[in-house]
């Protein structure tokens, strides 16, 4: 005798032999939502364009896996493209997989979504000049589990350069990476707390996340000579001038503002 289960046919409960495929051509409810959740979306992956796209994508990446370097079957969007469907021909978000890495990615991608589901994110833009205490005012407000995102930091890991100095050539991969970052955040709730450091404030941020977060705009206010003070004892040699300039032409407004001594 086979095992028994309990489901729902036709909005009923019913017990059916176990391997029997619940959900019939005449479940009218479901199919209703499924043609019109997903039509587009398998429509596109059968799609001559996407055939197209996905055999450049493939030959750009010659045929690898670009996780573990076995042969590639798949092409996989980086940042999903139920999470960002505008993106979904962008050849910079694919990437050539192999079924055990695309498996892999697939279920990290489903765990921290239905992990952040009931979570609330906080998003964070912290904004002040150079050696103002930015970073010190994120630990002290960090939780165990968050996302900073430190351009002076990022700079110096890529390139191995002091603290502040300037890789005009890493800079483009460092602002890649925050594009991504972003796209990726508009779909997440996965984290406590998203902190962005910056010296201005970036008006694209706001744009990006504004209808899915909410972001807060802190300003840590330190005396300028403060701070040159600051990067003197630490012999790190900036053009300070400069970036005050533009510092006090920026709008902060809309920030609020956290004194600092």
């Amino acid at each position: 005798m086979k095992p028994a289960k309990l489901s729902f046919i036709n909005g009923r409960p019913t017990i059916v032999d176990y391997d029997t495929r619940v959900r019939h051509d005449n479940d009218q409810a479901y199919n209703y939502h499924r043609r019109v959740a997903d039509d587009e979306y398998v429509g596109f992956y059968k799609s001559q364009e996407w055939r197209t796209l996905r055999k450049q994508i493939l030959e750009r990446d010659l045929g690898l896996c670009q996780r573990c370097g076995m042969p590639a079957e798949l092409v996989d969007h980086i940042i999903p493209s139920k999470d960002d469907w505008d993106d979904r021909l962008n050849p910079d978000n694919l990437q050539s997989l192999c079924r055990e890495c695309h498996r892999i990615k697939t279920k990290r991608e489903w765990m921290k979504h239905h992990k952040g589901s009931e979570r609330y994110m906080e998003v964070n833009m912290v904004c002040g000049l150079p050696a103002s205490g930015k970073t010190t005012y994120v630990k002290r407000h960090m939780t165990d589990h968050d996302l900073i995102y430190d351009y002076d930091e990022l700079m110096q890991a890529l390139t191995g350069l002091p603290s502040r100095s300037r890789n005009h050539d890493v800079h483009d991969y460092i602002m890649l990476f925050l594009d991504q970052m972003l796209r990726k955040l508009k779909a997440e709730q996965t984290f406590n707390n998203v902190w962005i450091i910056r010296t201005l404030p970036d008006e694209r941020i706001d744009g990006l996340l504004a209808n899915y977060h909410h972001v807060n705009h802190i300003l840590i206010d330190t005396d300028p000579k403060i701070c040159l003070q600051r990067l003197k004892q630490r012999k790190q040699t900036i053009a300070f001038t400069e970036i005050l300039n533009s510092f006090e032409k920026a709008d902060f407004k809309h920030f609020r503002r956290v004194k600092n001594r």
